[in-house]
């Protein structure tokens, strides 16, 4: 109901009458229609005689007001109404709107059925090929992206100026109003200052791309005026270009800040600097509990009692009552933690993969090898951390952990990952859908929108679905797995989801996995429209 209904519902007098009943029933409150002359009040009387009910009655007569009002209204006068009240879209110089009928239809789809990562990619290649949305889509497009903030990019991507112009005007779609030129043309230090957390972290994580000092320093700036939950996510930034310009800094912050959280992610990225003051001290505290013995092998042992300075280190003595460590192991857990990985390489001469095979035969493994995994875990990605990767693969410490290899494998870039999937597939001889399934949910979580496995990975895993028993077919993640699979497979899996497997057995491999793939048949078939896009 426009404003206008509105206002006469509400300053009309022969709509009072009829409000309250309607509002609380005519049991509730006596119906009395208004008495109005001429031919209106003859109709209401009429109305009222005939009905069956006064509910009834009330309905009619609203009817008959509405309709008789509608009709006595004189539009307004031509002069007042402003030609142009929201001005008009810019032309787009840049993007042409899409006009293919069948990539409409498409795009139609993917915006409200597609698995995610298959809009995004797709989105992406229709603005890198030089296409908009048609303006029919737009509303559609702006929805979807309010609902999930992660399309918000791609959508934005192939809006246009007449999408953008439109989402000025609807309020749930102003997130897509405020285009990248003027949001770069606001000054740096607004941004920062009036900014929401997500935006202080993405312009800090640019900033310290670019500039580590000029970010570093902003950050100390304002250290003092933020929560500790804030302080906590702007300092793990510093991950990012981390130097020996920023220990000063952590080295404050791991000992004096208020906040726990904020002392142990400083303490973590001072580990990531061998040359540290704090890395130096807790490796000449290690010194002594990892010795040679009389046969020239390495022995760790953990302290025998608590030091009072380990307080100033970050070191607690007290064992957390929920944590499995016994007393000494915690200590030792604790000790190893502050030290970076490189000085287990240096101090022993043994690679990580001689050092995982070492602690393993150690008493004490449980405790080193978690302390190990932290710091791992923590590191940015080099040479030396994707040897220790490789060697906790060779290695997996099953009792002493309690994550699974695919949380190593998370750390590694996705084609470093793939010798070892392709190993671990090629080794499949019989059906494993658990090993299969986790597999596969490794490999999709590895591969973000716009980036797809090997020709050979996808060859051998398309191969080993054959493994798989046909009645746990549905429980696999197909449509997600077409979407990251090399575009020569798709082909044959269109072709199989097409196909009607009637004179073979139900539960034959081929007719379950046909039947499995019929529901992704219209994901294969975007995904082939997608790499036939033509250039606008």
């Amino acid at each position: 109901m426009d404003t206008a209904r509105m206002s006469t519902l509400q300053t009309t007098s022969p709509w009072k009458s009829l409000l309250p009943p309607a509002m609380v029933g005519t049991d509730k409150k006596p119906l009395t229609l208004p008495a109005l002359q001429d031919a209106v009040g003859a109709l209401l009387t009429q109305v009222q005689a005939q009905a069956s009910s006064p509910a009834q009655a009330l309905l009619q007569a609203a009817g008959v007001l509405t309709v008789c009002e509608r009709a006595g209204q004189r539009p307004m006068a031509a002069a007042s109404i402003p030609p142009n009240p929201h001005g008009l879209a810019a032309a787009d110089t840049t993007q042409v709107a899409l006009h293919d009928s069948a990539l409409i239809d498409t795009v139609r789809w993917l915006l409200t059925e597609a698995p995610q990562r298959l809009q995004i990619d797709w989105l992406q290649h229709l603005a890198a090929a030089g296409w908009r949305l048609p303006p029919n889509l737009l509303p559609l497009a702006l929805d979807t992206a309010q609902r999930a903030s992660v399309l918000r990019p791609a959508v934005l991507a192939v809006l246009g100026e007449r999408g953008r112009w439109l989402a000025r005007h609807h309020r749930t779609w102003r997130y897509a109003a405020e285009n990248v030129s003027n949001a770069d043309s606001t000054p740096l230090e607004t941004r920062w200052q009036e900014g929401t957390l997500s935006q202080r972290l993405q312009l800090l994580q640019g900033e310290r791309q670019h500039q580590p000092s000029a970010a570093r320093d902003r950050l100390q700036a304002s250290l003092t005026d933020l929560p500790a939950k804030e302080r906590a996510e702007l300092l793990a930034v510093l991950q990012t270009g981390l130097s020996a310009e920023d220990e000063t800094l952590l080295t404050r912050l791991a000992s004096q800040d208020r906040s726990r959280d904020v002392r142990h992610i400083a303490r973590t990225l001072l580990v990531q600097l061998p040359d540290s003051a704090i890395s130096q001290r807790a490796g000449t505290r290690l010194v002594p509990h990892l010795v040679l013995d009389a046969r020239q092998r390495w022995v760790i042992t953990p302290p025998e009692a608590a030091d009072p300075s380990w307080k100033d280190e970050g070191i607690e003595a007290e064992r957390p009552t929920h944590d499995k460590l016994g007393e000494r192991a915690w200590w030792l857990y604790q000790l190893a933690r502050q030290v970076p990985l490189s000085w287990w390489q240096q101090h022993t001469g043994m690679a990580p993969d001689a050092l995982l095979q070492w602690v393993h035969k150690n008493d004490w493994a449980d405790a080193v090898v978690r302390a190990w995994w932290e710091v791992l875990r923590a590191a940015p990605i080099s040479a030396t951390t994707m040897a220790w990767c490789k060697a906790f693969l060779d290695h997996w410490p099953n009792k002493a952990m309690q994550d699974t290899p695919a949380a190593v494998l998370a750390l590694l870039p996705a084609a470093e990952r793939e010798p070892y999937w392709h190993s671990t597939l090629q080794a499949m001889t019989k059906p494993q859908q658990g090993a299969l399934e986790e597999i596969l949910q490794q490999v999709i979580a590895a591969h973000p929108p716009g980036q797809y496995v090997s020709q050979a990975l996808s060859a051998l895993l398309v191969n080993k679905l054959a493994l798989y028993k046909s009645r746990y077919y549905y429980g696999l993640p197909l449509g997600e797995l077409c979407c990251v699979l090399h575009h020569s497979e798709l082909p044959a899996l269109q072709i199989l989801a097409s196909t009607h497997h009637s004179t073979q057995p139900e539960d034959s491999v081929a007719a379950a996995l046909s039947q499995a793939l019929r529901p992704h048949l219209p994901t294969l078939k975007a995904l082939d429209a997608m790499r036939q896009l033509p250039r606008a």
